[in-house]
């Protein structure tokens, strides 16, 4: 950017284009670069004569002192060197050698190039340098003479005839073939152009004659597309009057027609409404009969309804009063079952309080053992003897272990007093527990808790 920036605004005088020396790494030696971009005095790209690498300037490495000093750029313009034409023409061809860098190349030598044909060495220079000249004057800088044996530093010699031939394919033919050859081609291409200019008169004179007959057959066809066009007219006026007088003719057709079609349509109109009333009238009897027959039906249907109406509702109160008379003999079960129960619940009790005034009867012998055994046994005995009893009432049942509670109390107070006395209390109620497994829900059973406190 910066030497764009100079040279479109003259800040660096740029010497880009120019030659100078520098170290090749591809040729591995110094050689002649073109120097490719630059800031001032500074090199910064160059491009190699010999191989045409293109790298960044690297300053030369130095020269033995049995190597000569190259020339100046400027004084090596300034060399008169023979044209390319005249080298080839000039020196011995029979000296001729395949270029290899191996290859030590003398002055004004004939060199046959792989890639740029053949030249002759125009002038050596140090570091076993030389410059050729090719071709359009095209002039490059080889390195030579880097064979290590005498074979490798002579080179492969070329034939005379083979640089001949050689020549021959780059030069191409010589001047009198060239002048011949250019004579001949002028007069192929005068004949050329008189022949050209013979059949552009004949085509001419062709297109000439074409042109008069076309106007001749043009003039012959408007004169054709008149008559045509008259005819067509006169065509066309009698088509117009046919046309003109059928159409009045079928105007008055149109006319007879219409007023026939409108009298044919009249009598069809009245007879339509003579027929449509006809078929109102017997619609209208026959709708009035269809409701008639509607209504019957649906009073019978009504009068169906109400027949089963009135047997579902009998059949209703039949089953309310099923209903009622089964609730009132479930009623009456219940409450013989209840009586039954309150019967049982009192026979119960009554036999509590005997229980209970034996018991306060058998206070004072209670505290001997062999006495209180004996009540033990029995005690045992007694619940197997009440199941059928328990059996019928139900109610009976759960309520006998709420009464055993005031029974259990008696025999507490008791051994509040006479300590010896708790043994047999606690067996009689260990044997009643087996007749105490029903659950007991209704609280109704704390009744006779009570009545024993009022006998105390």
């Amino acid at each position: 950017m910066d030497q764009i920036f100079e040279s479109h605004f003259g800040g660096n005088q740029s010497s880009n284009g120019g030659e100078t020396e520098a170290y090749c790494p591809k040729c591995r030696a110094d050689t002649t670069h073109v120097i490719l971009e630059s800031y001032g005095d500074e090199i910064r790209r160059v491009q190699c004569g010999v191989c045409g690498d293109i790298h960044s300037f690297k300053p030369p490495r130095g020269r033995d002192d049995e190597s000569p000093e190259p020339l100046s750029v400027s004084r090596r313009k300034s060399m008169k060197k023979l044209s390319w034409l005249d080298g080839v023409h000039t020196y011995d061809v029979n000296n001729a050698v395949r270029y290899s860098p191996k290859a030590l190349l003398q002055l004004h030598q004939i060199i046959v190039h792989p890639t740029f044909g053949v030249g002759y060495v125009s002038e050596l220079m140090g570091d076993n340098k030389a410059e050729l000249m090719f071709r359009s004057d095209l002039a490059r800088l080889l390195v030579h003479g880097r064979g290590e044996t005498p074979d490798e530093r002579r080179g492969e010699r070329v034939s005379a005839d083979e640089v001949r031939q050689l020549l021959g394919l780059e030069m191409g033919p010589s001047p009198e073939e060239i002048a011949a050859e250019r004579e001949r081609r002028q007069a192929e291409e005068d004949a050329e152009k008189r022949a050209a200019a013979e059949q552009r008169k004949v085509l001419e004179a062709q297109r000439r004659e074409e042109e008069r007959l076309r106007r001749e057959s043009e003039r012959d066809r408007k004169r054709k597309e008149k008559e045509d066009e008259k005819r067509r007219k006169e065509e066309e006026r009698e088509r117009v009057k046919l046309e003109k007088e059928q159409a009045r003719n079928a105007a008055k057709q149109a006319k007879e027609d219409e007023k026939r079609r409108k009298e044919e349509e009249r009598v069809r109109a009245a007879e339509q409404k003579r027929l449509d009333a006809e078929q109102k009238k017997q619609d209208a009897i026959t709708a009035k009969e269809t409701a008639k027959r509607e209504a019957e039906e649906r009073k019978k249907a009504q009068e169906a309804d109400k027949a089963k109406k009135l047997a579902e509702k009998e059949a209703g109160k039949k089953a309310k009063e099923a209903e009622k008379a089964k609730e009132k003999a479930k009623k009456a079960k219940d409450a013989e079952k209840a009586k039954k129960a309150k019967d049982a619940e009192k026979a119960k009790k009554a036999k509590d309080a005997e229980k209970a005034k034996k018991a306060k009867a058998v206070k004072k012998p209670a505290a001997k053992k062999p006495v209180a055994k004996k009540p033990a046994k029995a005690a045992a005995k007694k619940p197997a003897a009440k199941k059928p009893v328990a059996k019928k009432p139900a109610k009976a049942a759960a309520k006998k272990p709420a009464a055993k509670k005031p029974v259990a109390k008696k025999p507490a107070k008791a051994a509040a007093k006479k300590p010896a006395a708790k043994k047999p209390v606690a067996k009689k109620a260990a044997a009643k527990k087996p007749a105490a497994k029903k659950p007991v829900k209704k609280p109704a059973a704390k009744k006779p808790v009570k009545k024993p406190g009022k006998r105390k």
